[in-house]
């Protein structure tokens, strides 16, 4: 019996002392990976969500300790993102030169304008995210302990590309032509079109398991509210995309911008050193 209760203390020791080592830093550094979603909440009825998106991070996370049970967390994440848009009620056209969406301001003077009714987008977005974060944490029990987190997601766009899906017009005087071939747009672009900085409130909550050493691994569960637009909200212009006065059932054409607001549901895997 007494052999039991000695092995039973070893083993209670060894632990809190490995816990320890983690928890005595007051600088964790890692790097992070995870999967998400991304839900768009539209501002205009001319152009439509089909459904979630997907989201990708890679990156590195720093956590500072204020005290032993509140941290502040920082880094630097790249998001590689896809979002899904449709045409709304009326159809939706474009004029572009080769792999570049012309504003309509430029249609004009370009040298070969061509005319497209789009019917799917399909985006790939690239942004620099520096999330900042304050941190809650319970002390370790054992080899774990348990956290949430309360902060903000700031993005910076890096790239941006679309794979357009519809038709392309031979008569460029009439939008409501016969359209000549239907088909998909890839790695097209349109400058200026998004907005350069988006941010995004939110929390995660977790667990962190320091398996050795002083070295943790780290899964989280966040949703963030994106409460600044996508796209810019720009002069006519400046402007892309338009709907036609003959099928929009307002009497003249309208140019606008897409309008998009983003939420996203983010599972996280880090290991921190």
């Amino acid at each position: 019996m007494k052999r039991l209760f000695f092995g039973l203390a070893m083993v209670a020791l060894s632990t809190s002392v490995m816990a320890q080592d983690a928890a005595g830093k007051k600088y964790q550094a890692g790097l992070v990976f995870g999967p998400g979603m991304n839900f768009q909440e539209m501002g205009t009825t001319r152009m439509g969500s089909l459904g979630a998106g997907s989201d990708l991070t890679l990156g590195a996370n720093v956590n500072i300790g204020l005290t032993e049970t509140i941290a502040f967390t920082t880094g630097a994440e790249f998001d590689f993102e896809r979002l899904r848009f449709n045409a709304g009620g009326s159809p939706v056209y474009y004029w572009y030169n080769d792999k570049q969406i012309l504003q309509q301001g430029e249609v004009a003077n370009a040298p070969n304008p061509q005319l497209f009714q789009l019917s799917e987008r399909r985006q790939r977005v690239i942004y620099l995210t520096i999330p900042t974060m304050l941190m809650f944490r319970t002390n370790f029990i054992g080899y774990f302990r348990y956290f949430g987190k309360f902060g903000l997601r700031n993005s910076i766009l890096l790239s941006n590309k679309y794979n357009d899906t519809g038709s392309n017009y031979e008569d460029i005087e009439s939008p409501l032509g016969t359209p000549t071939q239907s088909i998909e747009q890839e790695n097209i672009e349109a400058s200026g079109e998004m907005l350069i900085f988006k941010s995004a409130v939110g929390g995660a909550g977790g667990a962190e398991w320091n398996f050795v050493g002083s070295t943790c691994l780290v899964a989280e569960i966040g949703f963030y509210y994106g409460f600044t637009p996508l796209f810019l909200d720009r002069n006519i212009e400046k402007t892309t995309l338009f709907t036609s006065a003959v099928n929009n059932g307002e009497g003249a054409d309208v140019n606008f911008s897409n309008q998009a607001r983003q939420s996203q549901l983010m599972l996280k895997l880090s290991i921190l050193f």
